[in-house]
């Protein structure tokens, strides 16, 4: 960015400053325009003198940037310029992704696909999980850096991309895969959890997420599903109206999902429900923890305040922010909280910033803090700080012994390999994932095997240590087992099934199911705070 530009960032940031003011008064407004005037004159003449007079040469574009990064600083951490290759990696987070549709590890001197999106490019050219791609458009990819597979894999136009992979012990085949755009799933993995009740994980938001969730709905109801766990847990949010679509699956139509208030008319707007997409009614628990944040509190939010479900877990992020992206000329870009928003109760639950010393101007969220509010069925809820669960979890979280840790994450591949070698040698019954997950066990003969195999490999594990392993590795060769044959969502299901939390959230239903009566009492109801 050039100094010139960067001076009219300066010049609009304090152009807004001088704005505001209105608020007070008209008389007010020419006092402070002299002092915004007065002010910008000092910053220019304190660049000037640093440029001229200081012990160390500096560079204006540098000088100007601090300030930028000064008057940004009095804000919220979520208000950030972005230079202009910054705010293009950004951006990249919510633009389409194009490759071949495959996962790897690097194993043996290859890359081993551990992974393949359902009818994906590579999946359509024959590729299958466990194959080794030794070449990458004729370059031996043991001798690629990760950034260099990175660009050959994920180009941006539509060529193929040659590679040369090994299935099996068959011998090396040449294989043009398609670069395309690739719908990164937001909903990894839904399946029956027993025979009731139905389990859906939404990692995070995008513009298919409620088709998704209207899909895996269906499924699982089609599968006899009477009452639903939806997981939404370490979801950090993404697209706001994916958001709001989908807390409008789950609230009847004319009520209220959020609203967002800030100084400009343009940032106050609300969410109302419709009848249109609204799903069949089940008992609903709803899981989350303190990664859950942004739409995921806006979903949470609105299921607990018009006691649509249960909210188990820990106290999520508290993020009621919403931005504004503005763009310049050179490519940067600033992006600027310009509203608040809040559940249908009224509530703000924005976390505060100034225990962890970063300056936010949020006020409200102290005001809020702690504030009760009551739902129609009665029960109390509170303002600020996240949402805090009708039902806290807390003592879950899995403990792995220090062998079992460093033999997993640093020597992974030898679960995949031995995951590998299973199932090329061994004629497996179950063709249905879910089956899987409930019937398939590790014996001890097969546990002693990788033992031996992880020996043999010269890995210094003594039979002492594994034996203080043994559970950790029969879930983990079971999980691996389960990713050879059905990638990603095989490796999400062993986890669900293993998961602690989500055995005890079973346990809420019942509250769930009383939430409908509770609710079908009340008579009238008005928003309170709002």
């Amino acid at each position: 960015m050039t100094k010139s530009s960067k001076k009219v960032l300066i010049v609009a940031l304090l152009v807004t400053t001088l704005l505001a003011t209105w608020v007070v008064g008209p008389q007010n407004i020419i006092r402070a325009a002299q002092q915004v005037y007065n002010k910008w004159m000092i910053l220019t003449l304190i660049v000037d003198k640093i440029e001229r007079f200081y012990v160390d040469e500096k560079n204006p574009d540098e000088l100007i940037q601090n300030a930028i990064e000064g008057i940004l600083s009095g804000l919220d951490p979520h208000s950030v310029y972005l230079t202009a290759e910054e705010y293009a990696r950004w951006k990249k987070n919510y633009q389409e992704y194009r490759g071949l549709g495959l996962k790897y590890n690097r194993i043996d001197n290859a890359l081993v696909v551990v992974s393949l999106f359902e009818d994906g490019p590579a999946a359509r050219s024959g590729i299958c999980i466990g194959d080794k791609i030794l070449k990458i458009e004729g370059k031996e990819a043991a001798e690629l850096k990760d950034v260099e597979i990175q660009e050959l894999l994920c180009r941006g136009d539509s060529a193929a991309v040659r590679l040369l992979v090994q299935q099996e012990d068959n011998p090396p085949r040449v294989i043009d895969v398609p670069c395309e755009k690739i719908t990164i799933e937001s909903i990894p993995c839904s399946f029956m959890l027993d025979d009731s009740t139905g389990y859906i994980k939404i990692a995070h938001f995008v513009e298919s997420t409620p088709t998704e969730l209207d899909l895996a709905f269906a499924q699982l109801r089609s599968a006899g599903m009477t009452r639903l766990l939806l997981d939404l847990r370490d979801n950090g949010g993404g697209a706001l109206q994916a958001g709001i679509d989908v807390a409008d699956r789950f609230i009847d139509g004319g009520k209220l999902i959020a609203f967002t208030k800030g100084r400009s008319p343009a940032a106050n707007a609300q969410y109302i429900a419709t009848d249109k997409n609204t799903l069949p009614y089940v008992p609903l628990v709803l899981m989350v923890n303190g990664a859950t944040a942004s739409d995921a509190e806006i979903v949470a939010g609105a299921i607990q305040d018009w006691d649509r479900g249960i909210i188990v877990g820990q106290t999520t992020f508290g993020k009621a922010l919403v931005q504004m992206e503005y763009l310049f000329q050179d490519g940067s870009a600033l992006l600027l909280t310009t509203a608040r928003y809040y559940t249908p109760l009224g509530r703000l639950i924005q976390r505060s910033y100034y225990a962890s010393g970063q300056g936010e101007a949020e006020t409200e969220a102290g005001e809020n803090l702690g504030k009760k509010y009551v739902t129609p069925a009665g029960r109390v809820v509170y303002g600020a700080g996240g949402i805090t669960p009708d039902f806290v979890l807390s003592g879950y979280e899995t403990e792995f012994p220090d062998a079992f840790r460093h033999l997993y994450f640093h020597r992974k591949h030898f679960f995949f390999k031995f995951a590998d070698q299973f199932v090329r040698t061994h004629e497996l019954q179950w063709d249905n994932l879910t089956a899987f997950a409930r019937e398939f066990t590790v014996s001890d003969s097969l546990l002693y095997e990788f033992y031996k195999s992880v020996v043999k490999s010269g890995y210094r594990f003594s039979r002492a240590d594994f034996r203080a392993c043994k559970k950790q590795i029969r879930f983990a060769l079971k999980k691996e087992i389960a990713g050879r044959l059905w990638g990603e969502e095989g490796r999400y299901v062993i986890n669900v099934l293993s998961d602690a939390e989500v055995k005890k959230s079973v346990d809420y239903f019942g509250a769930a199911r009383n939430l409908k009566a509770d609710a079908s009492s009340i008579e009238k109801f008005s928003r309170n705070g709002y």
